[in-house]
């Protein structure tokens, strides 16, 4: 089973978005446009989802809770 990670979207140019989760940036591919400020999830290099913001801001704190506990 693959857990992924609410993603921000930092920019996002033909097909590549740059991401963001706790200080670590990369790019990966998007079959659909992004906008800055939006969270994603992604998977082997490529935007699977966008989530809403609020669904975002309870994963990433589910994944405080988690790294805290282990």
């Amino acid at each position: 089973m693959c857990i992924s990670r609410p993603q921000k979207v930092l920019s996002f140019e033909k097909g590549k978005a740059l991401v963001e989760f706790g200080g670590i940036k990369k790019t990966v591919k998007s079959p659909f446009p992004l906008k800055k400020g939006e969270f994603v999830l992604c998977q082997q290099g490529f935007v699977v989802k966008r989530i809403p913001e609020k669904t975002a801001r309870d994963m990433l704190k589910d994944w405080k809770e988690m790294n805290e506990w282990l």
